[in-house]
């Protein structure tokens, strides 16, 4: 092994000491040969000695020191150690390069006594299958670095550019399938850095590593502002890459400029916090990989987009972007998500700030998303456009709904600055779900302010809250109105991707054609909100339940209810122009405390429409369908209007009812008991002409051996709600 130390005498080896500042001649390692090899020009302050041997170079210090490399590279089977020797302890040792990259793809270790290590070279920085490992902090930068020579400070100039110029996707660092464990927290610096199946480790897990990207602007491609351009086309260049990375320990991203995206999964034990000037993209592209962040995830840029696909978080997810919009896909959320768009800054795209929820995405605790423009809790893909006038200035959007699915498990609350709110994947919710769009003009017409569907998903929860400056409803295929393309018939996807696309804002009045119903999944609404009419047109609401309704809170101008084969009760505070029952509905039930609007409630019998007045309690008279009956089969469902006491059955039909059964006939009617809390019964009914005398529990015996109901009983069979 040869050694190498500082050659002063010692009258000046002890005035050095003292001022930090000990001086040695240029030193060649021995490492990095072929490669570029590693050179020291010059160490100032605490140096003690080196020594180099087989494939390895040692540099002992015992205090803060520079270390100024005219090159430094450690090839793959070689060692570079730095190490604090005479009890030592917390010292700095600065390393800076003067001439190209250094290509680490050896090891890289420092001891227990050297509390910061930092690796600054301009030219750029490679690890490649590398191995770093520090007993304290460490730092690898581009930035140029200086020591104080007193007191040790280091200082980083960020305003000078690096001397690395990348060619087309190259890296100023790069760090690829290489291991990093520090003791203490770990810094990497620069305009453009690639991390590609490496692991980093943190203070056994209790640290931080911190990427940071300075100086991007000067690798970025913009033609914006270009005078001569006849296409112009802005491109955000990645300022970080990370690939399948896995780090041990909270990993903390700031980027002044360019895209920060994470690609085909990775693992992250600890939180995630993303600062970007630029775009965020969390695992866009992933090839089926996770990317796994077991605390939370907290992200903010002003981009032209942000994603988090294929991820699982176990804790919070919180996504905020200003300058574009904001996908989440296929992401499963332990506890909470909030995503937001801001509309801080316009992007030279026109790319609104809309937040969409695709694939199946899962969230354990509560949702809200607040977006400035749209909100689509589905995907939707755009394949060409139908121009729809001869001059191909207007034209619909061709293209496809896509599947996928929405779980809460606790409360979801959307909102809309100036935006729709469409669902086009089945969503279910524990508890509330609170749906708020809001519309803007831009002078002339009105943009956003629907809530929207299409017809075939459903949205399920306990309660709910609706309130839009509009139509609330769904969406369905229409035909071309012009008569020169009445042949033209544009489906139901076209319909709302066109709507979501152009943000056309409906007050429901004006497209009688593409109308449906918003299908939820049964609960109560507690609050169904819609102005009265909106230029001219008045505003409506079309909400279909697959399980009992119960509204308790509306302040609208037309609401259009429907349950088929269940149950509507409308009660509590409730004002409205008029409110129309479906004739699918078998149970409706109005409450008549300061009811102030007109029901429509259609008679399923003879589908005559029996209307309500707001100060009329309901009679039970057959021939005026007050009791509606859908067929006589046994076991199926009437129907009742229900009025302000309790619930009053039908007569039996006569014997000269022609609907009346014969002798030897069983039906099955729905009755209800004196208490309205009670559980419908079913009660076989039978009709005989001869009648014994004999009564027993409210039955007659026939002569034939039937019976006949002198009153409803429970039974003890299966009972029918």
């Amino acid at each position: 092994m040869r050694n190498f130390k500082k050659k002063v005498s010692a009258l000046v080896l002890t005035t050095m000491f003292a001022t930090m500042q000990i001086s040695m001649a240029a030193v060649d390692t021995g490492l990095g040969v072929g490669n570029g090899g590693a050179v020291i020009n010059n160490i100032t302050g605490g140096f003690v000695n080196g020594a180099t041997g087989v494939n390895s170079a040692t540099l002992n210090f015992d205090g803060n020191a520079h270390v100024n490399w005219n090159t430094l590279n450690v090839n793959a089977n070689e060692t570079l150690n730095f190490n604090a020797v005479n009890g030592a302890n917390g010292i700095t040792v600065l390393n800076t390069v003067n001439q190209g990259m250094s290509n680490i793809y050896g090891q890289i270790n420092a001891n227990a006594g050297i509390g910061n290590l930092i690796i600054s070279n301009p030219n750029g920085v490679l690890f490649d299958g590398a191995k770093f490992t520090t007993a304290g902090d460490a730092m690898i930068t581009t930035q140029k670095a200086a020591m104080n020579a007193v007191t040790g400070a280091v200082t980083f100039d960020a305003s000078v550019p690096t001397n690395y110029t990348p060619n087309g996707s190259d890296y100023v660092v790069k760090m690829v399938n290489s291991d990093f464990s520090v003791g203490g927290e770990l810094n990497v610096i620069a305009p453009t850095m690639n991390v590609v199946k490496s692991t980093f480790t943190a203070k056994n897990g209790a640290g931080d590593v911190k990427f940071t990207t300075t100086n991007g602007q000067d690798y970025f491609v913009t033609n914006e502002n270009c005078t001569t351009c006849t296409n112009k086309k802005y491109t955000e260049t990645q300022s970080m890459r990370m690939e399948a990375v896995k780090v041990d320990g909270n990993v903390y991203i700031t980027s002044d400029k360019g895209v920060v995206k994470f690609v085909n999964g990775g693992e992250i034990k600890g939180d995630l916090n993303v600062q970007s000037d630029g775009s965020v993209a969390l695992n866009y592209v992933n090839n089926g990989n996770k990317l796994h962040v077991t605390g939370d995830v907290d992200a903010k840029a002003n981009g032209t987009m942000m994603y988090a696909r294929a991820m699982d978080v176990d804790g919070d997810l919180n996504m905020t972007n200003g300058g574009g919009f904001l996908e989440v896909n296929d992401v499963n959320v332990v506890k909470n998500m909030n995503l937001k768009t801001t509309n801080e800054s316009q992007n030279p795209q026109g790319y609104k700030h809309f937040v969409h929820v695709n694939g199946v995405t899962n969230v354990g605790g509560d949702a809200n998303i607040d977006a400035y423009n749209n909100i689509h809790i589905g995907n939707y893909e755009v394949t060409d456009k139908i121009y729809r006038d001869d001059t191909k200035t207007k034209f619909y959007y061709d293209g496809k709904l896509l599947d996928g699915e929405f779980n809460v498990g606790n409360n979801l609350t959307a909102k809309t600055t100036s935006g729709h709110i469409t669902k086009t994947v089945n969503v279910n919710v524990g508890n509330n779900v609170s749906l708020d769009a809001n519309a803007t003009s831009d002078g002339n017409r009105l943009y956003g302010g629907n809530i929207l569907s299409d017809p075939d998903t459903v949205l399920t929860a306990k309660t709910y809250q609706f309130e839009s400056d509009g139509y609330i409803g769904a969406l369905k295929g229409f035909q071309d109105p012009r008569p020169q393309y009445s042949s033209t018939t544009y489906t139901t996807d076209q319909a709302v991707i066109n709507t979501m696309e152009d943000y056309t804002y409906s007050a429901g009045a004006e497209i009688p054609q593409a109308h449906d119903y918003f299908t939820i999944g049964g609960g109560t609404i507690t609050k169904l909100n819609t102005p009265k009419n909106v230029n001219g047109n008045d505003v409506k609401v079309y909400i279909k339940s697959t399980k009992d309704l119960v509204l308790n809170g509306a302040d609208a101008n037309e609401i259009n209810l429907t349950a088929p084969k269940s149950k509507i009760t409308i009660t509590g505070d409730v004002t409205a122009n008029n409110i129309n029952v479906g004739p699918e509905t078998d149970y409706l039930k109005l409450d008549f405390k300061g009811r102030n609007f007109t029901t429509n409630y259609t008679n399923i019998r003879d589908e005559k429409v029996v209307t309500i007045r707001p100060d009329e309690e309901i009679t039970y008279d057959l021939a005026d369908g007050g009791y509606n009956q859908p067929t006589l089969k046994p076991g199926e469902d009437t129907t009742y209007l229900i009025g302000p006491d309790r619930e009053v059955p039908p007569p039996p039909p006569s014997r000269d009812d022609p609907k009346a059964p014969n002798d030897d006939n069983v039906r099955v009617k729905n009755w209800v008991p004196e208490d309205p809390t009670s559980p419908l019964v079913n009660t076989p009914v039978a009709f005989a002409a001869d009648l014994d005398d004999e009564e027993e529990a409210g039955v007659r015996k026939n002569v034939d051996g039937s019976v006949t109901v002198v009153r409803a009983y429970p039974m003890t069979g299966d009972r029918q709600q």
